[in-house]
């Protein structure tokens, strides 16, 4: 009977905080290992594509430089462009404003038009059957 085994909290803690390493380590283990093959894997891509790669490094700063003329362009275009706007904002604004002073003239005139047309219209219809007794 004198074969006892104990274990105190803090012996149960290391047990946990060990157990919990050996985990994190088998995981980055695991990374490490995908990792390496996937470079391995884009290796043999540059490796077999070495001429399209050099192709791209050479044509790279073209294209940039092309990407900047570009872009300087089109700021300046829109700065020029920027006042075309401001112009016709304010004139679209002058016009409604005068459009709205005037819609009583607009009125009245689209009133005298009516009544013009509504003349015609008879006008029209009387001389129609003047012209239909006619024939």
């Amino acid at each position: 009977m004198g074969n006892v085994i104990s274990f105190t909290l803090s012996d149960i803690g290391m047990f946990v905080l060990w157990g919990l390493l050996i985990i994190i380590l088998y995981y980055i283990i695991i990374i490490l290992k995908d990792l390496y093959f996937t470079l391995r894997k884009v290796n043999k891509i540059i490796k077999d594509n070495q001429e399209s790669v050099d192709k791209i490094l050479v044509e790279a700063p073209e294209l940039t430089q092309n990407a900047k003329n570009i872009s300087k362009e089109i700021s300046d275009t829109l700065i020029k462009f920027r006042g075309t706007v401001d112009n016709v904002a304010t004139s679209t604004e002058d016009v409604t404003k005068t459009i709205k002073e005037n819609q009583t003239l607009n009125k009245q005139l689209t009133s005298i038009f009516h009544t013009i047309s509504m003349v015609k219209n008879l006008f029209d219809k009387y001389f129609r059957d003047i012209d239909n007794n006619n024939e």
